[in-house]
C-alpha cells in the first residue's frame, strides 16, 4: 500500500470530479514530493484530519453544483433513490478505487452510508457517500494485492487494474483513464507486450509528455528552491519571489530542450552549454532582457561555462547556505543523486563549519574538516567534490572571487567505480560524470525509484540490470527508461504476500 502524494491526490480528484476551488489550500502543509523511493511517513491524526477536510470539501462542492451532481449521480423524478445510489457506488467507485466493485456486501456497506444522508435528501446521501469514498484507504492508497497466480516461487502476477494504476501514477501522476481501464478489463495488460503497447499513447498524452521532466525535477528536488532561505542583506535580489519562480521555469525550459531537442541524452543533461534566460535571470549571465518568457542566450564570461543541470541557479541555490555556498550540500548531491552512494549520517556533536568571515574564502574555512578527525573521513568523500562548485555563490551566480579571494574551483573524486580523479570547475566535472557507467547505473536506479515509488531491493537485481543494459544500448537516452522498466519483472510482478524473501 502506497499513499498518494499531494499532487497525485489533487490530480486524481480533478480527473474524477473536475476543479474544486481551494482544494489545494487544504493541503498547504502536506508533503508534496513523492521523493524517488523515499518511504512516506505514517499517517497520523493531522494527516487524517487533512484527508477528512479535503473529502468533505470535494463532496459539498460537487453535490452543491446541480450540473455536476446531475452528471455524477443522476436520479430522475420518481426513480428509486437507492437504485440510483447503487449505480453511483459501482460506477464512481470503480474509478475512485481503480478497480470494479462487485461484492454485494461491499456495495451494501457503501449504501448504508448513503441511507444515513438519504433520510435528509438524496443529495446529502450522495454527499456523505462521496466523502466516505474519498477517505477510504482504497482511494488514498495504491493497493497491490496481486492475483495469487504465481509465475515463480517468489513472484505473483499483478491484476490488470493494478498494472494500470502502476502505469498511470508512474507516467501521468494520476489515476487510470477510461482507455487504460478498458485495457485492464479486457486482459490486454496480462503480458509484457500488452503493457508495452500502452506506452506510446500514454507518453504522447499531455500528461505523459511531462513524465520525464517530472522525474528530473523530483530527482533534483527542484521545487525546494521556492522555499530556500537566503540572507537578503547579502543577496537582496532573493527578496523577489519572481526570481525563484523564474529559476524553476528556467530549469523546466532547459529540461524540455534536453528531452525534446537533444534526444533526452544523459550526457546533454550533464554537459549541455545551452542557456535560457528571461528578464529576471539575464543579469546572471551578464546580459539584459525585457522578456518574461525564456529564450536561449549565448554563454558569456560573466556567466561561466554552462554544464547542464549542474550549473542551473535553481539547483545551486538550493544546495547552499543562506549566507554562503555549501561544498557539503553540493558534494553530497553528487555522491547520493548522481553516483548513488549513500553516505553515513554525521556523528553526534559534529562541529559546525566556521562562520563566514571577511577576507576568508569558503575553501579556507573548510580546511577544518581536513584537520578534525571526527570530520575528515566522511568529508574527504564530500568536500573535494563540492569545492569544485566554488565558482557559484549562494544564489547560483557565477563568481571569480569569494570574500575578496580568488576562487579555486579545483576538485577531486575518490571512492567511485570509474570517475576517480581531479577536475577543475563544474564543466569538467560534468564531462567526467557524463562518461561514467556508474552515473548511468545511478540514473537507471533513480528512474526505478521514481516509477516504483520505493527503493530497489536485492530481488530487483535482474530487473535493474536489464533496464541498465537497455539504457546503455541507446547511449543513455532518458526516453528509453519508461519502456525498459515497464517490461521488467519488478514492474510486472510482486512478491507473494507470504514471501520470505529478504529485502
Amino acid at each position: 500500500m502506497r499513499l498518494l502524494t499531494k499532487e497525485q491526490y489533487l490530480n486524481t480528484v480533478h480527473d474524477l470530479v473536475g476543479d474544486v476551488a481551494g482544494l489545494d489550500a487544504v493541503f498547504a502543509n502536506a508533503s508534496s514530493a513523492s521523493a524517488l523511493g523515499i518511504a512516506q511517513p505514517d499517517v497520523g491524526q493531522p494527516e487524517l484530519q487533512t484527508f477528512q477536510d479535503a473529502a468533505d470539501k470535494v463532496a459539498t462542492t460537487v453535490t452543491g453544483d446541480p450540473t455536476t451532481m446531475a452528471a455524477l449521480a443522476p436520479c430522475g423524478t420518481g426513480a428509486d433513490r437507492r437504485t440510483c445510489a447503487r449505480t453511483f457506488v459501482t460506477t464512481f467507485g470503480a474509478r475512485a478505487y481503480r478497480a470494479p466493485i462487485t461484492d454485494a456486501a461491499d456495495i451494501d456497506r457503501h449504501l448504508q452510508v448513503f441511507d444515513v444522508g438519504n433520510a435528509t435528501s438524496y443529495q446529502y446521501g450522495i454527499e456523505l457517500t462521496l466523502s466516505a469514498m474519498l477517505q477510504s484507504p482504497r482511494f488514498l492508497y495504491v493497493v497491490e494485492v496481486g492475483t495469487g497466480e504465481k509465475v515463480a516461487a517468489d513472484a505473483v502476477k499483478l491484476s490488470g487494474y493494478e498494472l494500470a494504476a502502476r502505469l498511470s501514477y508512474g507516467l501521468w501522476n494520476t489515476a487510470p483513464d477510461a482507455r487504460l481501464t478498458m485495457a485492464a478489463a479486457s486482459g490486454m495488460l496480462a503480458t509484457r507486450e500488452g503493457v508495452a503497447a500502452q506506452l506510446p499513447w500514454m507518453l504522447a498524452d499531455p500528461k505523459g509528455q511531462t513524465a520525464l521532466r517530472r522525474f528530473v525535477e523530483e530527482w533534483i528536488r527542484l521545487s525546494d528552491v521556492t522555499t530556500a532561505s537566503k540572507d537578503v542583506t547579502l543577496y537582496p535580489q532573493w527578496d523577489s519571489s519572481t526570481l525563484r519562480t523564474s529559476m524553476v521555469e528556467q530549469a523546466r525550459a532547459f529540461f524540455e530542450d534536453v528531452l525534446g531537442g537533444q534526444g533526452g541524452k544523459l550526457a546533454a543533461l550533464l554537459t549541455s552549454p545551452k542557456l535560457f534566460a528571461n528578464r529576471d535571470l539575464a543579469p546572471y549571465y551578464g546580459t539584459t532582457s525585457t522578456a518574461m518568457t525564456f529564450q536561449a542566450v549565448p554563454p558569456t564570461t560573466a556567466g561561466g561555462a554552462p554544464s547542464g543541470l549542474l550549473t542551473l541557479p535553481a539547483l545551486l541555490a538550493t544546495l547552499a547556505k543562506p549566507d554562503s555556498s555549501s561544498p557539503i550540500y553540493r558534494g553530497k548531491f553528487v555522491r547520493e543523486q548522481l553516483l548513488c552512494q549513500q553516505l553515513p549520517p554525521p556523528p553526534p556533536n559534529v562541529p559546525k563549519p566556521p562562520d563566514v568571515q571577511p577576507g576568508v574564502s569558503t575553501r579556507e574555512r573548510f580546511r577544518q574538516h581536513e584537520a578534525d578527525a571526527a570530520c575528515s573521513t566522511c568529508h574527504a568523500m564530500i568536500d573535494p567534490i563540492g569545492l569544485g562548485f566554488e565558482n557559484y555563490d549562494a544564489v547560483g551566480r557565477y563568481r571569480t572571487t569569494d570574500n575578496g579571494q580568488p576562487v579555486d574551483a579545483s576538485g577531486r573524486i575518490v571512492g567511485s567505480q570509474d570517475v576517480d580523479g581531479t577536475f577543475n570547475g563544474v564543466a569538467e566535472l560534468g564531462k567526467k560524470l557524463a562518461g561514467s557507467q556508474q552515473v548511468q547505473d545511478c540514473v537507471a536506479r533513480q528512474w526505478f525509484r521514481f516509477m516504483m515509488t520505493r527503493f530497489e531491493q536485492d530481488a530487483d537485481g535482474c530487473s535493474l540490470a536489464d533496464v541498465l543494459t537497455k539504457f546503455r544500448a541507446v547511449d543513455g537516452s532518458l526516453t528509453s527508461l519508461p519502456a525498459a522498466l515497464a517490461q521488467s519483472d519488478a514492474f510486472m510482478y510482486r512478491r507473494p504476500l507470504d514471501s520470505q524473501v529478504s529485502p
